[in-house]
């Protein structure tokens, strides 16, 4: 097996690769808030069973298992026996095919006898087809960032990244029922489809260099490579810790802020107006963070100050000094400081990958930070069902505080891995 290699020096510039970049993310996570949000509104308000509008959970699970294809899309990514790298081309063929099925399922919702209420399962289908389609692209996007970016230049990359996410959100879940509320679900299918045309025109003009060692060519994307190395091993196991605390609080805020006595109509403000500002400036933060303190550094001083602002609100709720107001400025730190990790953490992780198969890698820190999604939340709602709210956001302090001393005391998480590089 060769050797790892460098990775090169990125002959993209920033002016080409930033606005690349949010095309791609901007249509994943406009997919994601459609299937996961805007979706179940859409099929309750038609009348559909809250089974069948809880079953746009099945949604994620592409993206839960896409490691399990991931090698495959990197191989035809990164071909043996060449140096060409095919990112782009991946990356703009399933951006057509998601423009294709929604402008087809645009067609289906306008023909005469179609309802939610009946044909909402089969639009589930064609939603979770959709996802496929976008985790794979996801695999190849993630490459290609990791590829063609340097480690300094990864910062304001990932700020790309992660605002990219939360601009797609606002666009996926609000803007698409606003479309849909005024003009019908066929006009906002197709409305859809026409923005992932839109957003794939930056890459269009993008040329993807040549990889820049031969010993790459030979080299076959594998599982068993990924998880033979001690980078990657840790990187699992880091995914899941700086993301622990995070989740395990961030499915309790709406609940807590019903249980204070806000409205419906307040908790859908917040999470629309306050949850994207404040998101889109950690995103920011987070860039500058990466550039002043590189590497590991901005991971722990993020998770640090997480932590200081869980253990606040733990303490405000435990108290019972928590007026709404003093609850809605403290959503908000946690909404900043949460993007703000997002990006210093993504940072970090992409160094661990290897410039061999670096998608298949990145992948498998993604699925594990999946997974502490879906667990962080089961837990989340027990604590706070059995102790309450006070001692679900005090466990989550802690986790961030232990993950945030165990980044900063540990050198070594595996053979070969300096944190403090």
């Amino acid at each position: 097996m060769p050797s790892e290699i460098p990775v090169p020096m990125a002959a993209l510039t920033l002016r080409q690769l930033l606005p690349a970049i949010a095309g791609v993310y901007i249509t994943q996570t406009v997919l994601t808030a459609l299937g996961m949000q805007a979706m179940p509104t859409l099929l309750r308000e038609a009348g559909a069973s809250l089974q069948l509008a809880g079953m746009s959970s099945i949604f994620m699970l592409a993206w839960v298992f896409k490691f399990l294809w991931a090698p495959v899309i990197e191989r035809w990514r990164l071909p043996s026996g060449t140096l060409k790298r095919r990112s782009r081309q991946l990356i703009l063929a399933g951006q057509c095919l998601l423009a294709l099925l929604f402008v087809a399922l645009s067609i289906w919702a306008g023909l005469p006898g179609f309802s939610l209420q009946s044909h909402g399962m089969w639009l589930l289908v064609g939603l979770v087809l959709a996802s496929l389609i976008t985790a794979s692209v996801d695999t190849a996007g993630d490459g290609f960032v990791i590829d063609q970016l340097s480690s300094r230049q990864r910062g304001w990359g990932n700020a790309v990244q992660v605002g990219g996410s939360y601009f797609g959100a606002l666009l996926g879940g609000s803007g698409f029922l606003l479309v849909v509320n005024y003009w019908g679900l066929s006009w906002g299918l197709l409305a859809v489809g026409i923005a992932f045309v839109v957003l794939s025109l930056p890459l269009l003009p993008v040329h993807e260099p040549a990889r820049g060692d031969t010993a790459a060519a030979t080299h076959r994307p594998s599982l068993r490579h990924a998880l033979r190395r001690p980078r990657v091993r840790a990187g699992i196991l880091v995914a899941l810790l700086i993301n622990a605390g995070v989740y395990i609080s961030l499915t309790m805020l709406g609940p807590m802020f019903i249980d204070h006595g806000a409205s419906m109509e307040h908790v859908g403000w917040l999470f629309g107006t306050l949850s994207i500002g404040a998101g889109l400036a950690g995103t920011l933060a987070g860039g500058v963070l990466v550039r002043l303190a590189p590497g590991w550094r901005a991971v722990w001083i993020a998770l640090a100050a997480q932590a200081l602002a869980q253990a606040v609100l733990a303490i405000a709720l435990y108290q019972g000094a928590a007026t709404l107001d003093l609850l809605a400025w403290l959503a908000g730190v946690h909404f900043f400081l949460m993007a703000c990790g997002f990006v210093a953490g993504y940072s970090a992780l992409m160094g661990l990958t290897s410039p061999l198969q670096a998608g298949v890698d990145f992948t498998l820190f993604q699925c594990a930070q999946a997974c502490m999604g879906g667990l962080g939340g089961v837990l989340g709602g027990w604590l706070s069902q059995h102790w309450g709210f006070a001692a679900c956001f005090g466990v989550a302090a802690a986790l961030c505080a232990v993950a945030g001393l165990t980044i900063f005391l540990r050198a070594d998480l595996s053979p070969g891995l300096k944190l403090n590089d």
